[in-house]
């Protein structure tokens, strides 16, 4: 305790005692008392410092009301008094757990409010109403606690003093980030940025705006994974001399945020000293003191996860402990730490085995849910951990009713609206599992289907791609596990329609059928040139700036309205929905093989003659799927690598070949067995594959296991990213071209690129030849916007060039034109264009190329050409070969008429190179047709 403190408290009790009870005098003197007494109560945390100050502040405040028409209370210093008996209580009620107190607080204002004939004074006191409304909203944790207080916030705005706007600013600022994080409405976050962005950042509010202008910035990166502006949080609070412990509380926890974001162990070290000066700077028994415990906690949870050190979790939990034991239930932070302290025991059963850390786990995380607000955002993360922990019991005990109170947990974490989706998609995945786990196949596919409803909002337009990607990679496996599932179930045709509303997401917003397109014009000009010209704006370059989905949401929003708009037209009431099972299988005109291979079982659905039909794949695992993937690839790499040795080249080979029959073994051989394709001559089947997962890596098509054992013999094979934009290409009527124009383009030499292609312009002429009006850009002649230009105008196109794909950014693969190394045509531009064009023929190396994560959302080099609306593309799996690629186009165009029988054409060149090469599959398996 300050002397000061000490001081100011006796002078003013001696001044209050030498004037009469009552008189204005002594009211003064006991505002001043009171004043004192909330200052010394900071200074050491003596609760009886803020019982003396209400009792003191409460008399002087009535004194004040009893004079004419209560008058003292609209004078400065009757709202000084009501100031910092507002204070008062705002403080008890923190730390007694108390919110009646705040009623008191709000009734005493508005009774001085009602008083005073001042604005400036009344605004003031708005002020103090808005504090109360933010101290309640910590215990109902109600959205309608926060809309109020903004509510009187702007009311105050026009007449609140140049002193007190800042602060004023700060709690609506304050207020608009916490409603964001309980309805993900990110207007919040910028009308909080503007209103904080307003205020000077200095003098005595220089701590509350620049942490506002902190937490602005980390509300922006919420929800996303890019760093920039966690970066710009970090470097403004550097910049920054603290002057309280929340400036250094908030610093530390961004550079917690960094971490998760970037790996960087060296951070946890810079956050503990944050965490640290500000536990040295506080009393025990404020509340400062527990939450730096939790912090440092969190530092060593975190030093934990990314080393291994046990020793570190030990002392997080030691921690934590003490933050829980100096906590009073009720207040904000108490729930967090009992979720907290949870979780590391957890984790901390995970390292050692002992039953001991998990039953505790369990029984503090039960008490911290209980805890947690209504809406608290919160609840699904704790919901989430104690379903976890009832499972890792249940492995432990074997009691299965844990199992059913894991299912409800999960289910109600994941039905927590104010959830962050990841962890939402997540819990119903963890429900949907455990459910199988119990036999109850229908329920789980109804968990399933839940998370499946919450994965276009990972898509959402106008987020950034990159946290698209990370966030729809995290899902990875998700729709093929809930088709599994839902094939367990005894419903095919559902296990159908979560194949397609949970794979190709991104690709989906560019589809619209032809028909959909016409009816649209035909029943509402005006709606289908807003439908284009909205389509066009979302396919627009991301800004280079860090801008992450405030007005991405906005569009979003506009585009759901115009859907909505165009959906109450006659005859459009399902325009652009996720078409139901039958709508798709009465679309498909042919055979569609979809296999899919999940941790739960092994299946291909047989899309044929308006039906589903499932075939179990007994053989075949996603364990043995995923090893032979990895052979595929090795094998490729090897056979194509200058620095690899003859034997190493024909042993890869071998290993490709011998993928190739464990292919026929245990999926492609029993499919085409089970749809009674021919093994004769003559003219073949089509049948589309439509792989699912891991599965679309493999060359189905080459499939074979000796003599008369081989896809090429029985079927002509092409390949779809989902059912869904088979049957969008497929259901327009063809127009005949005969102003038809082509775009070819070969690169004998790439500046700054990989090795000469000497076959490049040998194999452009001969496309050149074959196709309509062609256009051929040879080396220097093929620049970006020549290339893009030209493909602008054409049906058709042929590339004789090098491909890179971008394993962390797929977006950016590219086809490497002349000025590749300064503007690279990319999988972006691409597929930006309109077009309504017939085929494509992509003769570069792993242009049907995608990241694990992503293999469902077709983002490759022949996506790219699929979405820029050629309806037959033909792209490659691997690295292909300069000389055998002339022999294999030349072969083709010898087939191909350009309408469209681009599929029959392939077929036959990679036969006739199968029986030249049986030996070297790399040399002929590598190509696939996509499309109709």
């Amino acid at each position: 305790m300050s002397r000061y403190s000490r001081d100011a408290v006796g002078h003013w009790r001696r001044a209050a005692a030498g004037q009469p009870r009552g008189d204005r005098r002594w009211a003064e003197a006991q505002v001043e008392l009171g004043a004192a007494l909330l200052d010394r109560y900071h200074a050491d945390q003596a609760r009886q410092d803020l019982i003396e100050a209400t009792v003191v502040l409460e008399a002087a405040i009535r004194t004040m009301a009893d004079s004419f028409l209560a008058e003292e209370l609209g004078t400065a210093h009757g709202v000084r008094a009501l100031a910092t008996f507002t204070d008062v209580l705002l403080a008890r009620a923190r730390i007694d757990s108390e919110p009646q107190l705040l009623d008191i607080a709000e009734q005493y204002l508005q009774f001085a409010d009602d008083a005073s004939a001042d604005l400036g004074n009344s605004a003031l006191l708005s002020l103090k109403t808005c504090q109360v409304y933010r101290v309640r909203h910590d215990f109902d944790g109600s959205v309608d606690t926060l809309y109020r207080l903004t509510a009187i916030a702007k009311m105050a705005e026009r007449w609140i003093s140049e002193e007190h706007r800042p602060a004023l600013r700060g709690i609506h600022a304050e207020a608009l980030l916490r409603a964001y994080q309980l309805t993900g409405v990110e207007d919040y976050v910028d009308e909080a940025m503007e209103l904080v962005s307003s205020v000077d950042a200095t003098g005595p509010n220089q701590d509350q705006v620049v942490m506002l202008r902190a937490r602005c910035l980390l509300a922006r990166a919420a929800g996303t994974t890019h760093t920039a502006d966690v970066e710009r949080a970090v470097a403004l609070l550097r910049e920054h001399t603290p002057r309280s412990d929340d400036a250094r509380f908030l610093a530390g926890q961004t550079l917690l945020t960094l971490v998760d974001r970037t790996g960087r162990p060296e951070l946890l070290g810079q956050a503990w000293e944050e965490f640290a000066a500000a536990l040295n700077t506080v009393p025990e028994r404020h509340p400062h003191h527990r939450t730096a415990l939790a912090s440092l906690s969190t530092v060593g949870m975190k030093t934990h996860q990314l080393t291994g050190d046990i020793s570190s979790l030990e002392t997080a939990i030691g921690l934590l402990r003490r933050a829980l034991a100096l906590s009073v239930r009720g207040e904000p932070n108490h729930a967090l730490y009992l979720d907290q302290l949870g979780y590391s025991l957890r984790l901390l059963y995970d390292a050692t085995g002992e039953p001991a850390y998990l039953e505790e786990a369990l029984v503090l995380l039960r008490r911290a849910l209980d805890a947690l607000p209504a809406r608290d955002p919160q609840r699904a993360e704790t919901g989430l951990s104690i379903a976890q922990a009832l499972r890792a019991t249940y492995l432990r005990t074997g009691e299965p009713a844990l199992l059913t109170e894991a299912v409800e947990r999960a289910r109600a974490a994941g039905r927590t609206d104010s959830g962050a989706v990841p962890v939402r998609i997540q819990a119903f995945d963890k429900a949907a599992y455990t459910l199988t786990a119990l036999g109850r196949w229908k329920e789980a596919t109804d968990a399933f289907d839940e998370a499946i409803t919450l994965l276009p909002r990972l898509a959402s337009r106008g987020r950034t791609r990159h946290d698209q990607y990370a966030d729809l990679g995290s899902t990875a496996g998700l729709a093929a596990t809930a088709a599994s599932c839902a094939v367990g179930a005894g419903q095919p045709e559902r296990a159908l329609e979560l194949l397609e509303r949970g794979r190709g997401l991104l690709l989906h917003q560019r589809l619209t059928a032809d028909g959909e397109w016409a009816a649209l014009q035909r029943a509402d000009g005006r709606l289908a040139a807003d439908f284009q010209r909205m389509r066009r704006d979302f396919e627009a370059p991301v800004p280079e700036s860090s801008r992450p989905t405030t007005f991405g949401r906005d569009r979003e929003t506009e585009w759901n309205v115009l859907l909505a708009t165009i959906r109450e037209l006659p005859g459009l009431g399902d325009f652009l929905r996720p078409p139901s099972a039958q709508q798709l299988l009465d679309q498909v005109d042919g055979t569609v093989i979809v296999p899919i291979a999940s941790e739960l079982r092994c299946d291909a659905l047989i899309l044929r003659q308006h039906r589903v039909a499932v075939l179990p794949l007994p053989d075949l695992s996603l364990t043995d799927a995923m090893a032979h993937l990895r052979l595929l690839q090795e094998a490729t790499t090897t056979a194509y690598d200058p620095a690899a040795d003859a034997r190493s080249r024909l042993r890869a080979q071998s290993a490709l070949s011998g993928v190739l029959e464990w292919l026929w073994h245990t999926l492609v051989g029993p499919v085409l067995d089970r749809i009674d394709a021919p093994g004769a001559a003559g003219e073949l089947p089509r049948v589309w594959w439509c792989p699912v997962g891991p599965l679309a890596f493999f060359p189905l098509h080459a499939a074979q296991a000796g003599a008369g054992r081989s896809a090429l013999d029985r079927v002509v094979s092409s390949y779809t990213p989902t059912v869904t934009a088979l049957a969008r290409k497929r259901t327009g009527p063809r127009q005949s071209r005969p102003d038809a124009r082509s775009c070819v383009v070969a690169m004998r030499a790439t500046p700054g690129g990989p090795g000469a292609l000497p076959s490049a312009e040998r194999e452009a002429a001969s496309a050149a030849r074959a196709l309509p009006g062609a256009w051929l850009g040879l080396d220097a002649t093929a620049t970006r916007q020549q290339v893009l230009d030209r493909l602008a105008g054409s049906a058709y196109a042929h590339f004789a060039c090098h491909a890179l794909a971008d394993p962390h950014d797929p977006a950016q693969g590219r086809l490497l034109v002349h000025d590749h190394q300064d503007s690279p045509l990319t999988v972006a531009d691409v597929s930006r264009l309109d077009l309504d064009a017939e085929f494509a023929f992509l003769s570069a190396c792993a242009t049907a190329q995608a990241p694990p994560t992503l293999v469902d959302e077709s983002l490759h080099i022949t996506g790219a050409f699929q979405l820029a609306g050629f309806r037959h593309v033909i792209g490659t799996l691997w690295e292909i070969d300069d000389a055998v690629s002339l022999a294999l186009t030349t072969a083709f165009y010898e087939h191909n008429d350009a309408t469209g029988a681009a599929a029959y054409a392939l077929h036959s060149a990679v036969r006739v190179l199968r029986d030249r090469y049986p030996l070297a599959p790399t040399l002929w398996a590598a190509h696939i047709h996509t499309g109709g």
